[in-house]
């Protein structure tokens, strides 16, 4: 039986799955994260092989076992790179029938069953992608603001308000005491010197995040402030987008995906939720079920005809399960 392989390439992870045609995953492999555009396409490439041979050998299977390959990639944001990124995962031998999409599109799959809907996107960096009920896609791409780049954001927006809060101009906030501990600094002064000489990784930047939701929950007003005016600025993403296809009156899911949304407390759902329902009353926010990786392999079987019915959702739903695939837990 042909399998499908799902690609779900990210800047922090490359995760592959196969599932068969009845839609049981039987593998998943992990590698490093990587974008073309910025990395290099052999590096992004190494990574997809990477990840793609650790779940050929967890599910006993060969290259020669996969009926289609489906990515999400992350930088797939220009039409001239899809071509270039299809080729790229030809010449890896893994399969013959490959399709690319941005990885906001597989994130949105593997959060509704609905043909259209919106897809925002908070991890390391972030995204946001609107399907309209005759398939249009729009695709924030670059167009996305620097300040809604998901973790990355967050941890600049948290330092911006610490300098100010040292400075008079925020209130004093548990932030600081919090992120000084993180860095192993004495004093606001050591944080803006190292940030300054640009000694603050960019990773541990976004690894302020979960302090921001830790000191809201506690009432924090800076941290609560930071929460509210990104949640607004994602709300502003969706609703432009509806309004781009004439979706503000319609029922439509919009999918929250990526692990700021897995974030302590229900401040920012509530403020991207109140913020778009005054423009589109009918919009449901939902949290993904699956991780991106199970939207590409559903996408992947619909490539080749498959109709995912009741069953191959119970086998998909299983197996994510068994798998750890399952983004939000009931």
């Amino acid at each position: 039986m042909k399998h499908v392989l799902g690609i779900d390439q990210g800047s922090t992870h490359t995760r592959a799955a196969l599932c068969d045609l009845h839609g049981n995953i039987v593998g998943v492999g992990k590698s490093y994260g990587a974008c073309h555009a910025y990395d290099g396409m052999d590096k992004a490439m190494s990574a997809v092989k990477s990840a793609s041979e650790a779940a050929l050998e967890q599910a006993g299977l060969t290259p020669t076992a996969i009926g289609v390959l489906f990515d999400g990639c992350t930088g797939a944001d220009w039409p001239d790179e899809y071509g270039l990124l299809e080729n790229a995962l030809l010449s890896l031998g893994l399969c013959s029938n490959v399709h690319v999409a941005n990885d906001a599109i597989i994130a949105l799959r593997g959060g509704t069953e609905a043909r259209y809907g919106a897809i925002l996107i908070a991890g390391s960096g972030g995204g946001c992608a609107i399907i309209s009920p005759g398939g249009e896609k729009f695709i924030y791409q670059y167009y996305h603001d620097d300040d809604l780049q998901g973790g990355g954001a967050l941890g600049r927006r948290a330092l911006n308000l610490i300098y100010r809060a040292e400075t008079g101009r925020e209130p004093a906030t548990r932030l600081t005491g919090l992120v000084l501990a993180k860095f192993g600094l004495p004093n606001v002064d050591a944080l803006l010197r190292a940030d300054a000489e640009h000694r603050l990784p960019a990773d541990e930047i976004r690894h302020i995040a979960p302090l921001i939701f830790q000191a809201a929950c506690q009432g924090d007003h800076v941290a609560c402030k930071i929460l509210r005016a990104f949640g607004e600025g994602m709300a502003e993403l969706v609703t432009a987008g509806l309004m781009r296809f004439n979706m503000t009156g319609l029922d439509v899911d919009v999918v929250l995906s990526g692990s700021i949304f897995k974030g302590q407390g229900s401040l920012l759902p509530e403020v991207i939720a109140a913020n778009i329902h005054m423009i589109a009353p009918k919009a449901r926010l939902v949290n993904a079920r699956y991780e991106p990786v199970v939207g590409a392999l559903l996408l992947g079987l619909e490539e080749v005809g498959v109709k995912v019915d009741e069953q191959i959702r119970r086998n998909i739903e299983d197996s994510s399960q068994e798998l750890n695939l399952v983004r939000v837990r009931e």
